[in-house]
């Protein structure tokens, strides 16, 4: 059965403009290939209670839940709060992380380092060579920093750990057609097809081509199924190429 999964993102400057996410796509993409279906993803203040509720619904609803933002030393780093209060535990200090950050700082910890060793009551840290600090992560939620380059050390981690490479198999079917027309058809293989996912796609402004049909499963024999049916809907002479 194929797993579930839900992102959320979590940042002021990234609903204000300031800054502009690159994590959700990198994570979308990764899970795709993974065979992971990515069900909502969500962005969303540095807020306390907005967290809570979000990282709550999201937990129950998903096999696994991805943040990324919010952990640090700063005032706004109100994540680990917030994840806390979704579950209902305390937010404690965790020996292993504060052990790491004092031989990274070589110092006592101030207040504000201190704060980078918090997570909830209860929760599990991932070690690797490769990532530095270690990866938090309670019940089903994998709690990433918001900065990308740090975020996709982890996630690497945490893909070998958890998923197997299983992507979808994809047919990509490029005509020279309106999609309107191509509505009735599609449809009609959407009904007969169950097991696959469609998609259409207009294009402006390419003089090959004005839409790009992708059907896509997990499953070849479905796929090739549903690819057939659609082809002999198709016009041959609107149907400019196939790619899978």
């Amino acid at each position: 059965m194929t797993k579930r999964a839900g992102i959320i993102i979590i940042g002021d400057e990234l609903l204000s403009g300031l800054v502009d996410d690159s994590n959700a796509l990198f994570m979308v993409k990764e899970l795709r290939q993974k065979g992971v279906d990515v069900r909502r993803v969500s962005f969303i203040k540095d807020d306390v209670d907005d967290i809570a509720r979000e990282v709550k619904m999201f937990s129950e609803a998903f096999d696994y839940v991805f943040t990324s933002g919010g952990i640090g030393p700063t005032h706004d780093d109100v994540s680990i709060e917030g994840i806390s209060k979704a579950f209902n535990v305390r937010t404690v200090i965790n020996g292993r992380l504060r052990a790491v950050l004092e031989k990274m700082f070589k110092t006592a910890l101030t207040p504000e380092q201190l704060r980078m060793a918090e997570v909830p009551e209860g929760a599990e840290v991932i070690s690797d060579d490769t990532i530095g600090l270690p990866l938090i992560k309670y019940k089903n939620v994998y709690i990433f920093p918001g900065i990308p380059e740090l975020l996709k050390k982890k996630f690497f981690v945490i893909e070998k750990m958890l998923f197997t490479d299983n992507p979808p198999l994809i047919k990509r079917i490029y005509i020279k057609e309106f999609e309107s027309k191509v509505a009735p058809i599609l449809n009609e293989i959407v009904k007969n097809h169950k097991n696959v996912k469609i998609g259409s796609y207009p294009f402006m402004n390419i003089e090959e081509y004005n839409l790009m049909i992708i059907i896509e499963s997990y499953d070849r024999d479905n796929l090739q199924n549903a690819f057939q049916d659609l082809m002999s809907s198709l016009s041959s002479d609107k149907t400019v190429r196939v790619e899978e």
